[in-house]
């Protein structure tokens, strides 16, 4: 019996964010590979608006790529971070709304 296959490389997410710091892109697409749908479920969860999900998730990894270019003060998992940034943009939203 073999191990099933991963879904994405082995590559460790302190990997992918080491690799952004130094400007690479690639690294930011294959987090957005492992984590998109779990991003966009969560913003869709608290929004339950299309338009607004698919704005506050690409918000937040904009802001990943941004906050990779300095230390993560709380050392925070990548999850960790954009569950944090996600929920904070949507409750603007919702703020937003109730103007």
């Amino acid at each position: 019996m073999s191990l099933p296959e991963r879904a994405w490389p082995a590559t460790a997410d302190a990997t992918l964010v080491a690799r952004m710091a130094r400007g690479d892109r690639t690294a930011l697409v294959e987090l957005m590979a492992r984590y998109r749908t779990t991003a966009y479920a969560l913003a869709y969860a608290l929004l339950v608006n299309p338009e607004d999900t698919e704005s506050v998730v690409t918000e937040a990894f904009d802001d990943l790529w941004k906050q990779a270019q300095g230390p993560d003060p709380d050392g925070n998992s990548v999850h960790g971070r954009l569950t944090s940034v996600i929920q904070l943009l949507a409750q603007r939203r919702i703020e937003a709304r109730a103007r």
